[in-house]
């Protein structure tokens, strides 16, 4: 998990995350003010976002979630909302993975972090990162948002494996 405030992105070095998540922060950053709920693509489906707003509830209410394909950057607009994190590897599945909606949702489990996601925040969370969104902070009922999704072979470095494959020893 990754978490911020966006006017600090460059200053955080989080250049490195690669020209996807580059390219969604400068989208982010260039917004209309009158944005309106709905899907947005700004790369197909390689990378798009998803415009809601959405009422704010206990942790109970909220349940862990994992995605194998995406990885979030959640971005709040207007209201606040509280997003639990934890290992992925520490929670239990919670039924099975939905390959269409890309998400796999796991049982209670301690939060190991909790970012407070304000207007102008962002977190992002990758594979392994279980996160549990929309948790009301006293006073807030609702949180204007958008999670811009970015498929995980575009996130990262330009040739990010290459750089790591095991060279061979000459003798």
């Amino acid at each position: 998990m990754i978490y911020g405030k966006l006017d600090c992105f460059e200053a955080m070095g989080l250049a490195s995350l690669g020209d996807a998540v580059a390219h969604a922060v400068e989208w982010i950053r260039g917004l209309p003010a009158d944005l309106e709920e709905g899907r947005l693509a700004l790369d197909g489906d390689q990378i798009y976002a998803l415009v809601v707003r959405c009422a704010t509830v206990s942790p109970v209410e909220s349940r862990f979630e994992t995605h194998r394909r995406y990885v979030d950057l959640h971005y709040t607009l207007a209201g606040l909302e509280v997003i639990e994190w934890a290992s992925r590897d520490a929670l239990a599945n919670d039924g099975e993975y939905d390959s269409e909606k890309d998400v796999l949702y796991h049982k209670p489990g301690p939060a190991l972090a909790t970012t407070v996601n304000a207007p102008g925040y962002f977190s992002i969370f990758t594979p392994t990162d279980a996160h549990r969104p929309a948790i009301r902070i006293e006073g807030n009922e609702q949180v204007f948002k958008l999670v811009v999704k970015i498929a995980i072979e575009r996130f990262g470095m330009p040739n990010h494996h290459e750089r790591f494959k095991t060279q061979p020893i000459l003798a």
